[in-house]
């Protein structure tokens, strides 16, 4: 019987892969694999770390037999042209670069009530507990259709 590889799915992918093929490989539904992301992500940073470093380090499905060497840097020329592509996709986009600025603007409120002591409840743990609930909703809903 051979091993499973470890390798970033083509198929279930949001960003690069990196849950769909680690969710292939544990044998879990890849969402649980992104919210566990999430939630190192926004507990102490490390998730987005972590995704980081297995976005450099993971083959492609369809490279699992190059070397090491080529892989990291097959996987920096896409990371590249991934974030260029995007920026031109939203440049082009008639709303988005009024969409990325009031994301900021928001982010910047939230940040100026935050220090300032304006938002109860919503501070600290009970606003990111409600966040990360709407991105595992909103996950969870876009995978059913």
């Amino acid at each position: 019987m051979q091993q499973a590889r470890l390798a970033r799915s083509e198929s279930d992918k949001m960003i690069a892969g990196v849950c769909g093929g680690l969710a292939v490989y544990l044998g879990i539904d890849s969402v649980f694999v992104r919210l566990a992301f999430l939630v190192l992500a926004f507990a102490s940073g490390v998730g987005l770390l972590l995704y980081f470093i297995l976005m450099l380090i993971m083959p492609s499905e369809d490279k699992l037999s190059y070397p090491s060497s080529t892989i990291v840097q097959d996987n920096i020329e896409q990371i590249g042209n991934d974030v260029t592509s995007g920026f031109k996709r939203v440049r082009q986009h008639p709303q988005g670069p009024a969409i990325g600025a009031g994301l900021l603007i928001l982010l910047g409120v939230y940040f100026l009530f935050g220090n300032l002591g304006w938002l109860g409840w919503l501070s600290g743990g009970v606003f990111w507990s409600l966040i990360l609930i709407g991105i595992g909703i909103y996950l969870l809903a876009r995978r059913n259709r």
